[in-house]
Formats: structure tokens, sequence, C-alpha cells
């Protein structure tokens, strides 16, 4: 099997959950028995779905799209797991964004509160400047550069401890 860009970008998230002490397993997600792409299960109850950005856009900013349909399968991974965690990937920054749903709800519903009814996908937002902590938010409906809520601060260390708390 040839090796495609994902593997490595994902792969490098996948090894350091794999290298935590309380690891134990890795499966691929499978829900209505269909495996979910970029998604698995960790251990028994904990899953994980993994999204990457190779490098910033001119803002600084490393951009991930979350599908409506997407957006299902996590809401359909919270009613069959105890712990559904979002991973983002900003590879030139060589950094994991991880988020818990809650946080990835709470940016949604700020970006839906400045539109009126739903859009067909939605832009995380995710900075890591040197030396900071890494920063994640979306923006506002139709207005550049305006944040829909205050930046989530996340700790660059944050990554893969959270998900076996």
């Amino acid at each position: 099997m040839k090796i495609r860009t994902q593997h490595q970008n994902i792969g490098a998230a996948l090894m350091q959950i794999a290298e935590h002490d309380s690891f134990t397993a890795i499966n691929p997600l499978k829900l209505r028995g269909e495996k979910i792409t970029n998604a698995f299960l960790i251990n028994t109850d904990t899953c994980v779905f993994l999204k990457y950005g190779n490098e910033p856009k001119p803002t600084g900013e490393y951009q991930f799209t979350f599908t409506e349909e997407q957006l299902l399968c996590i809401e359909e991974a919270e009613d069959h797991y105890k712990n559904v965690f979002v991973c983002l990937v900003c590879v030139e920054a060589q950094e994991i964004c991880g988020l818990t749903v809650s946080e990835l709800n709470q940016m949604i519903s700020a970006r839906k509160s400045t539109v009126v009814g739903d859009e067909e996908s939605y832009q995380v937002l995710v900075t890591a400047t040197q030396g900071g902590r890494l920063r994640a938010y979306t923006n506002a409906a139709g207005r550049k550069l305006v944040r829909a809520l205050t930046p989530l601060v996340i700790s660059r260390s944050r990554f893969p401890a959270f998900l076996f708390d």
C-alpha cells in the first residue's frame, strides 16, 4: 500500500497516542457498521476524530473544515462512547491541538449565532504562535477577521494525555 500524506500527518498523532502509558488498543471507528475516515477507537471507550492542516493561511491560521456529515458522525459517536475528542494536527508547526467535543460544539454554536440558518460546513481555526499556547476559534459569518467567540487557549502539552484523563 502506498503511503499517503494523511497517513504521515495523522500517523504522527496516532503514534503519540500509542506511546502514552494508558494506551492499550487502537481500532478503526465504525458507526452503523461502516468505518469512519480518520476516526479511531482508542482502548474501549474513547473516540478520536483526526484532521490535519499542512500549513497556515497567510493570516497565520490553520483551517480545519467540518462538514455536516462529519459533525453527524461525531454526534453519533457521543451516543455510543464515553469519551469523544477532536484532534487537529498543525503539520508545519508540528503541534496537535486537542479539543473536547464540547469545545468543538461551543465554537460551532458561536459561529451559528452569527448567521441565519445552518451552513454546509464550519471552519475551526487554530493559531500556533512560537512559544505561545494554541488558540482555537471560529470567525463570525460574513465578517473577515472577526471572531465569533474569544479564542479557546489550548496548552501545547494537552495532547495526548487529555484523552486518558
